[in-house]
């Protein structure tokens, strides 16, 4: 179960020792508050940061860190990421990534994957898939997502994320609507939909989310989004 998670580091290990010189291509830093329409008390709050290590035109690392605060559970998590990329071209990289997430009280989880995006146009596309151990249980973890850029620098953006854990699912499916407000700034909306199946029982709720994005290096920034288990959470 640790043979990925054991091969990206001593990948990336190996990367940094061959490379006579590693610069920060790329980063972000963000800041998110999402909540179930029903009752804005269910909500999250997250807090992450992405920086991206280049060791040559086609091999980088990126490193994640992450925390998410939800409100009326009272649960807090933080996520430390780490993907090693393969960039194809300028158009098309493919990573793998490892990430552990801990929340408070002793909940703990690895989660790593395979993932892949691709930039064509205005459009960018982007998917993963993941296997999650955790401490009491284990699953799986799959997400897509698309982004169209008009000329005004309003993106729309569709995704949908999957979860399946211990014979329980979880399914969020979300449209997003971003803008740049200055050369280094995003900020975004997001309307979407929660759906929750366990024991039988299952229920669907709306939710709405806000948030903003600095960037730095890249124009993207960090090549991939974060990946974690509760951080998909609109609220708990």
């Amino acid at each position: 179960m640790k043979i990925l998670p054991l091969a990206i580091f001593g990948a990336t290990s190996l990367w940094m020792q061959a490379a006579h010189a590693v610069e920060v291509t790329g980063g972000s830093m963000g800041l998110s508050y999402s909540a179930f329409t029903d009752d804005t008390s269910v909500s999250r709050v997250g807090i992450d940061g992405s920086v991206e290590l280049g060791f040559n035109r086609n091999i980088s690392a990126q490193v994640d860190l992450g925390y998410s605060d939800f409100n009326t559970s009272g649960l807090n998590t933080t996520t430390l990421g780490l993907h090693g990329i393969y960039h194809a071209n300028d158009a098309t990289s493919f990573g793998a990534f490892y990430a552990n997430e801990n929340a408070d009280g002793g909940g703990d989880a690895d989660i790593y994957g395979i993932e892949a995006g691709h930039e064509a146009g205005q459009f960018e596309f982007e998917g993963y898939l993941a296997r999650v151990d955790g401490a009491a249980s284990d699953g799986d973890m799959l997400g897509v997502m698309a982004r169209y850029e008009f000329a005004t620098a309003l993106g729309v953006t569709g995704s949908y994320d999957y979860v399946d854990v211990a014979g329980s699912d979880f399914s969020k499916l979300a449209v997003k609507l971003d803008r740049d407000v200055a050369p280094n700034v995003n900020l975004y909306v997001e309307l979407g939909t929660a759906k929750a199946s366990s024991g039988g029982l299952s229920g669907t709720e709306p939710f709405v989310g806000l948030g903003g994005k600095f960037v730095f290096g890249a124009e993207r920034g960090a090549t991939f989004e974060q990946r974690g288990f509760t951080r998909i959470f609109p609220g708990l």
